[in-house]
């Protein structure tokens, strides 16, 4: 018994969403006993032992193994970290954990893309906008609308997924590990706000290795960085001209904007203005305009963009079962945890429509503005 885990309890009742109250009610002890055996300072009882493997949804052994790499402060980067409180932080870690736990799983059975979001330095605005830039020139993805911003992250080596039972203040949590993950709130979030999520995630990846996020300098680099990846400044800058009708902003041209590029008014207004072609009131006119119209939180053209699916998982989990004979009974053995746990993790990665889902061993169509390739080989470990 002295070789029970305790942080394995904490971890797998966080991502659960429990409270030490609420599991010691379901297992009959209470939450001051849960805490000591959390901290290692009690030993667990067989009969016990039984009722959390059968509450929680683990293997047995899930408590008794020791991850050599569990994920720390500065890998994990929050959207909005400063104003969601610590428990809800709290959880989304604990999912980005097991997570992690089963791309580790995949990463034994099949090759994933190999990581390629190379390291710059947040200093200035230039070397952000730069950053940006050698991302695009890396894949090839020339200067104009990016059609699929969540393959390209895939394409980089990163897992994308949406997550749901994440707290609606947290937009999107990403963790640097081995391998990378971009976890995205699966609460209905219009596509331009996931596009922008994934690329503000990425400008962590590159901006912020080794480095504690979630202050307002590091978010707004990392925003800098998604603004400049999505929208860049050499051809950008000209088309907002055209969002300008004499001294005030043309909405008819904005909403074209959006469609075209894929990204929010707002972000447009913010990039605008970010480059010089909107004045300071211009852009405070337009944040007006929007919160008016009730378009603070949901603009009226977001239903007329699709919202983007994560491929990397459900390809990765059809390549192992079809082709290596691998079921996701297996990966949960290998995860130690139970069918219903994992199936809980991936309720809204593994359940893509197949009319969704590129096969990457046959390529797939072309995707206008943005590289085409295999992102997974499948082999044999």
């Amino acid at each position: 018994m002295s070789n029970f885990v305790g942080s394995n309890l904490r971890l797998v009742r966080l991502f659960h969403g429990l409270s030490l109250t609420e599991l010691g009610e379901r297992v009959g002890v209470s939450k001051q006993f849960l805490s000591r055996v959390e901290n290692g300072a009690e030993s667990v009882a067989p009969a016990l032992e039984t009722l959390l493997v059968e509450k929680l949804n683990v293997l047995p052994e899930f408590f008794y193994h020791i991850d050599p790499n569990p994920i720390a402060d500065e890998q994990c980067h929050f959207r909005r970290q400063l104003t969601t409180k610590v428990v809800l932080r709290q959880v989304a870690r604990a999912r980005g954990e097991m997570l992690k736990r089963f791309v580790g799983v995949l990463d034994d059975h099949v090759e994933l893309p190999q990581y390629q979001v190379g390291e710059a330095s947040p200093e200035s605005a230039e070397t952000i906008e730069r950053a940006a830039e050698r991302l695009r020139s890396l894949f090839s993805l020339g200067l104009g609308p990016l059609s699929n911003v969540t393959r390209i992250a895939e394409n980089a080596g990163a897992v994308v997924v949406k997550v749901h039972g994440l707290a609606i203040e947290i937009d999107a949590v990403s963790f640097a590990t081995k391998r990378p993950l971009i976890a995205l709130n699966g609460s209905a979030r219009s596509a331009c706000r996931e596009r922008f999520g994934i690329a503000h995630e990425l400008g962590h990846f590159s901006l912020h290795i080794g480095v504690l996020t979630g202050d307002r300098l590091t978010e707004m680099q990392a925003n800098r960085f998604a603004s400049a990846f999505l929208m860049p400044r050499s051809t950008f800058a000209n088309e907002c001209k055209l969002a300008i009708r004499g001294t005030r902003l043309n909405w008819p041209r904005l909403s074209e904007l959006k469609l075209r590029w894929g990204v929010s008014k707002a972000a447009i207004i913010f990039r605008g203005r970010q480059l010089g072609m909107f004045s300071d009131d211009q852009a405070r006119a337009g944040y007006i305009g929007l919160n008016r119209h009730g378009e603070a939180v949901q603009e009226s053209e977001d239903h007329l963009i699709a919202s983007e699916e994560p491929e990397v998982i459900a390809e990765s989990l059809k390549v192992m079962k079809e082709h290596f004979g691998v079921p996701q009974s297996t990966v949960a053995r290998e995860m130690r945890v139970q069918p219903s746990l994992l199936q809980t993790l991936l309720m809204s990665s593994s359940s893509a429509r197949a009319n969704n889902v590129v096969s990457f061993l046959t390529g797939g169509p072309e995707h206008s503005g943005q590289s085409r390739g295999s992102c997974v080989i499948g082999r044999v470990k």
